[in-house]
């Protein structure tokens, strides 16, 4: 599952803060880099940063937008290191927060909340919770008209990768096919994104588990060399990758993943 989201949106949610005020310019910078920490596999800077960001952001104007924005980011980076306790409890305060709220930006943003609580679901192995999440958050999107286009496409792939986690293949290529006609109208057909949902479709038609673990293999592979081999894309589908190898009792081949993404799991 992809985190361009809060962190990594091509088009950032912080961009609705539009202001000349130097400490909302300060916010954003600071967020910014706390950003460039997430991506970068620097955990404790960027909770650092986020928690310098989030008391910074109670003074500002837009401080709701800010300071739920900030939980979302700590939930997300909760996410990155396995505590999934934290990310809920973050998230859920946001979600809390942002559940009555009307405008455009801050309905993206709990659409955002609501697919991070769906990944703490999915590695929980919670998959009803966590599609009734990703439902949640396209009704959001759906209200957003254009605006939402972008993220719900997201939001689509990460609900076939739940369907294609249920073993549900045929409705899964049904729901990311859909998702990447929505990315091709929005411009992002060469994106990461619409990589993904290409896995994803093609994950869906394969014909044994043997093809779908090389494909899997193949896109971690890919993805490594886009973000990075610490980002926490990588990590995560690396997690899901050793998951599917343990199923299968093959020990060894675990332990050969591990050694070539440097990812290692209990």
């Amino acid at each position: 599952m992809s985190i361009d989201r809060v962190f990594m949106m091509k088009q950032r949610l912080t961009d609705a803060m539009e202001s000349s005020d130097p400490e909302t310019r300060k916010w954003k910078a600071r967020f910014a880099a706390a950003r460039g920490a997430y991506a970068t596999g620097e955990f404790k800077q960027c909770e650092e940063l986020l928690s310098l960001a989030l008391e910074q952001g109670k003074t500002l104007k837009e401080k709701d937008f800010a300071v739920n924005t900030c939980l979302v980011g700590q939930g997300a980076a909760a996410l990155a290191v396995g505590d999934l306790d934290r990310a809920k409890k973050k998230l859920k305060t946001a979600i809390e927060r942002l559940s009555s709220a009307s405008e455009p930006a801050m309905k993206e943003l709990h659409a955002v909340a609501l697919r991070f609580l769906a990944e703490t679901a999915s590695q929980a192995g919670e998959f009803d919770d966590s599609e009734n999440y990703l439902q949640e958050a396209c009704s959001l999107l759906e209200t957003l008209g254009v605006d939402g286009a972008v993220q719900l496409a997201y939001t689509m792939s990460d609900l076939a990768t739940i369907y294609l986690k249920q073993g549900d293949s045929f409705d899964a290529g049904e729901l990311v096919l859909s998702a990447m006609e929505l990315l091709n109208t929005t411009h992002q057909g060469n994106s990461s994104e619409y990589e993904r949902a290409n896995l994803i479709y093609n994950l869906s038609h394969a014909s044994n588990e043997e093809e779908f673990l090389g494909a899997v293999e193949d896109s971690i592979t890919k993805l490594e060399y886009r973000k990075g081999p610490k980002h926490p894309s990588v990590s995560r589908a690396v997690r899901w990758y050793i998951q599917r190898l343990r199923e299968r009792g093959d020990q060894q081949k675990i332990a050969e993943v591990e050694a070539k993404f440097g990812v290692h799991c209990k």
